[in-house]
């Protein structure tokens, strides 16, 4: 019954937005991103004989980044996989970490698209990623007898009380699930408490602990200098800001330069927006203000005099966190936004110090794991994230072995692709069985 009222509900939300979602792929030039959720790949798959396929449905960026290792591990099980991804930007990752894989946009959940996406994948388990949870695909997986699993899944406090709301509705569509993984026991009790089968939930870690990372050197930060033509200095790298925030960074790092400029003189600041689309506004934002300012977008000679620098380029953050002495995680300060943080393995894993603001509720666990580990640390708002700044240049000692303590931290908690795979083996050698 739960399941007719949400297609029923789907339906009518979908007849009445389809053509928004039209209007925004023109406006957006976005060729694949409708037509083909809602048509799916337009013909069958064919597999490959004696191997089950897997379908591994990740949302986005940090959910392709994610199963970067577990897409080998569940094909070295002898699984076939084809991933698929919500976004335009996932899709492209996925292309881009797995290129000798099919990658599919996910299929919207109205009854004809999904239809249309399981006759021509014909997957023998679906792998959700993290969250992105889409209850008509389950309720079509569970009618054809396909077994489902959610792995290295979160729940933030914020998105159980919402979820709360219809507990009855979510109780139903979790205990679709055979298999689930979580990222923290803080994760699995929210999610028993909503109702899925604590026998079947497991504290697994998360996955994205598990990529590999080149620590920082010396030598790779020249590399990145003598390409770009920036200047040498200490450098503080605040990766996947949102609108709003920037403004509570810019002024930590110029008060902190107005201490003492000849000091500080060599400080210098990276700003790496979220999406692409604040990438001109931020750019705007810093002309308006005067200040020194270079994007990597659009080299200049005058670049190396220049104090703060903006990453206007897609897929390069990685590879830019080597600059960074101090790291600062995006999404944690107040902004036009409703908070949540972003991931901070990336720099701790390069051996960064990372700071954070207070709004890290997508990653509570994680932020107050570094923080007890002496690898991380929260600063609620622009006087502290200052003072933060200026004890760590002040230190560098105490600075280096943050960053040690952050790389150890992620060392620590790896392996969470092997036991994933340890609960899914079962399920791809009944489907082997089956072929």
């Amino acid at each position: 019954m739960i399941g007719i009222v949400y297609k029923i509900v789907y339906t009518l939300g979908f007849f009445v937005t389809w053509p928004f979602w039209i209007i925004r792929d023109l406006v957006h030039h976005k060729p694949y991103s409708f037509k083909t959720r809602y048509l799916g790949p337009g013909r069958m798959l064919p597999k490959q004989p004696g191997r089950p396929r897997v379908w591994v449905w990740a949302l986005s960026l940090g959910e392709v980044l994610a199963a970067k290792n577990l897409v080998p591990a569940l094909e070295a099980a002898g699984a076939e996989v084809i991933i698929s991804s919500t976004t335009a930007v996932g899709r492209d990752a996925a292309a881009r970490a797995f290129p000798s894989r099919l990658a599919l946009a996910s299929p919207l959940d109205f009854g004809l698209s999904t239809r249309r996406f399981l006759d021509s994948v014909s997957p023998d388990l679906l792998v959700l990623v993290e969250t992105d949870i889409w209850p008509g695909i389950l309720f079509h997986m569970q009618q054809r007898g396909l077994p489902k699993a959610l792995v290295s899944a979160r729940i933030s406090p914020r998105s159980l009380k919402g979820y709360g709301y219809i507990k009855v509705f979510w109780s139903r569509v979790l205990r679709l699930f055979d298999l689930i993984t979580t990222q923290s026991p803080e994760d699995k009790e929210r999610l028993v408490e909503l109702g899925a089968f604590r026998d079947s939930t497991h504290v697994i870690g998360d996955l994205k602990f598990d990529r590999q990372v080149q620590v920082s050197t010396p030598e790779s930060k020249a590399a990145i200098l003598a390409e770009t033509g920036w200047p040498d200095g200490r450098w503080v790298v605040a990766g996947s800001t949102h609108t709003g925030e920037e403004d509570i960074i810019i002024n930590a790092f110029l008060g902190l330069k107005a201490k003492d400029p000849d000091k500080y003189a060599d400080l210098r600041l990276l700003i790496a927006p979220r999406n692409k689309s604040d990438f001109q506004a931020v750019w705007a934002h810093l002309c308006e203000r005067g200040l020194k300012a270079c994007h990597r977008g659009q080299p200049r000679e005058s670049d190396r005099d220049q104090d703060i620098f903006l990453l206007d380029t897609l897929g390069e953050l990685e590879r830019f966190y080597d600059l960074a002495d101090i790291a600062l995680i995006g999404k944690s300060w107040a902004g036009q936004h409703k908070g949540g943080g972003h991931n901070p393995l990336e720099p701790a894993a390069k051996g960064k110090p990372v700071l954070f603001g207070p709004l890290t509720h997508n990653y509570r666990w994680m932020t107050k794991a570094l923080a007890a580990a002496g690898a991380g640390l929260m600063a609620p708002d622009q006087a502290a994230l200052e003072s933060a700044l200026e004890e760590h240049f002040n230190n560098p000692e105490k600075a280096r072995d943050m960053g040690r303590r952050a790389a150890d931290f992620v060392r620590a908690h790896q392996g969470g692709a092997e036991r994933t795979m340890e609960l899914l083996r079962p399920f791809i050698e009944r489907a082997r069985e089956r072929h």
